[in-house]
């Protein structure tokens, strides 16, 4: 599964050498769902979306943010392989909307995965973060992710194990400012382990 499927050009001059298609080294580029796009209640965004904090805290990076609210892999996968990118390192956070509505997870992660990394970028995959509602099926979505990312050796930022404090959420689904900013934290832990240079 780890093999990529007819790669195009873009792919192969990617995968081959470090060509201006990864962009400089400290660019990251995020795909989700509304957790990490920082949105809530329809089209409410927090103050600082995680794009934002992560830019804050790290401002050595160039964050490009294409996360869209209430977005499933299983969607973003069928354009993924053939859309341009120019980040080094790619951040993918889905996984809840998927297993809300039972779509194939695991089939797009890995797909998605397999991609970033045949153009020769670095993957992270967060875990689905905590709700107050609906812990089964979170849980369950949460440990696709995590296998996914042992069984194709990406680092893995395990948000499921972020502390939610009393009156941190937004809604049953959505973080709000502290909570949102934790995992933010959580994920620079990630991304300062795979490059020191950035931090």
């Amino acid at each position: 599964m780890d093999q990529p499927h007819g790669l195009n050009p873009r792919h192969k001059k990617a995968a081959a050498d470090d060509s201006p298609a990864l962009g400089r080294s400290c660019s990251v580029e995020l795909y989700g769902d509304s957790i990490l796009h920082g949105g809530y209640l329809g089209d409410r965004r927090l103050v600082e979306p995680p794009a934002a904090a992560l830019q804050r805290m790290r401002p050595r990076y160039h964050v490009i943010d294409r996360t869209v609210n209430g977005e499933t892999a299983s969607a973003r996968s069928g354009s993924f392989e053939n859309e341009a990118r120019i980040g080094r390192i790619v951040i993918i956070e889905h996984g809840l909307n998927d297993s809300l509505q039972n779509l194939p997870l695991e089939t797009a992660l890995r797909s998605m995965v397999v991609s970033a990394k045949a153009e020769g970028r670095h993957v992270i995959l967060t875990g689905l973060s905590q709700t107050l509602g609906g812990a089964d099926i979170r849980a369950r979505g949460d440990a696709i992710v995590r296998r996914v990312a042992a069984d194709l050796s990406v680092p893995f930022a395990d948000w499921g194990s972020v502390p939610l404090r009393v009156g941190e959420m937004a809604d049953v689904i959505h973080p709000a400012q502290p909570y949102s900013t934790r995992l933010v934290e959580r994920l620079i832990q990630v991304l300062d382990s795979l490059s020191p240079e950035c931090a």
